[in-house]
């Protein structure tokens, strides 16, 4: 995944799972999702849930990055050993939020993040070390969510820290943070058409949510190759057309 989206030539879709389900999960992935994201922010998740959400991943190759619900070490250092191929930090606001971010995803001499020998992410003690640290080298995705004005306004300096491989546009908290309800409208429309290229030019890839689906060519030749749409949400339109569906076709 890393390595598709450094080369900037793939557009990928991934899906935002809250529910803890690893059937779920692996249904993305027959379903052709590019990757997914396991949302402990504002999901159900606990740490056995995680883990096995990313077993299912991977026996469909899925990759999957899990969603912290906040810019903790420990919080990353949990998602990583239990296997998720990166991290998606919201709320960053700055380059030291940024710096973190990366130090507590990467092993020394380069971060922070401890090593374990019997987690998942190294096999249980079956992968030597050397074998996990390249591993996590060549792999790892570090996402970062700009969702606030404050985010914004130190772009550039948050653009500037290495390590940082997505720069994630929060449109529904950004749009907040700006004082409007609504993330399709027009003034924040023109403020992500600004950022996008602003990401781009950094040699970072662009991502945002996907809330209009109408806007998917024109992002995309803004420059983003990190669409995510939400999975609950597809789950209910899906629950509520066949419902229509049926009431429809049987006079109700």
């Amino acid at each position: 995944m890393k390595e598709r989206l450094l080369q900037g030539r793939d557009v990928l879709l991934g899906a935002f799972l809250g529910l803890p389900s690893a059937p779920i999960t692996e249904m993305a992935g027959h379903a052709g999702y590019d990757f997914v994201i396991l949302d402990t922010e504002h999901g159900s998740f606990n740490r056995e849930s995680i883990e096995q959400c990313l077993r299912a991943g991977a026996a469909v190759g899925l990759p999957c990055l899990v969603r912290v619900g906040e810019l903790d070490a420990r919080l990353i250092q949990a998602a990583l050993d239990m296997g998720a191929e990166g991290i998606q930090v919201p709320q960053v606001e700055n380059a030291e939020a940024a710096r973190a971010a990366v130090a507590f995803s990467r092993f020394p001499p380069h971060g922070l993040r401890g090593y374990g020998s019997t987690t998942r992410a190294a096999a249980f003690g079956f992968k030597n070390r050397s074998a996990v640290r390249e591993q996590a080298c060549r792999n790892l995705v570090v996402a970062v969510q700009i969702e606030s004005k404050r985010g914004v306004e130190n772009l550039d300096e948050i653009l500037a820290v290495s390590g940082i491989d997505v720069v994630f546009i929060g449109t529904s908290d950004l749009s907040l943070s700006y004082g409007y309800d609504d993330p399709n409208q027009p003034e924040v429309v023109s403020l992500v058409g600004a950022l996008i290229p602003r990401i781009r030019k950094a040699k970072k890839a662009a991502g945002i949510f996907l809330s209009d689906g109408k806007q998917i060519g024109a992002l995309k030749e803004q420059g983003v190759t990190y669409f995510t749409v939400a999975g609950t949400s597809l789950i209910k339109s899906a629950f509520q057309d066949q419902v229509t569906f049926f009431h429809k076709n049987i006079g109700g």
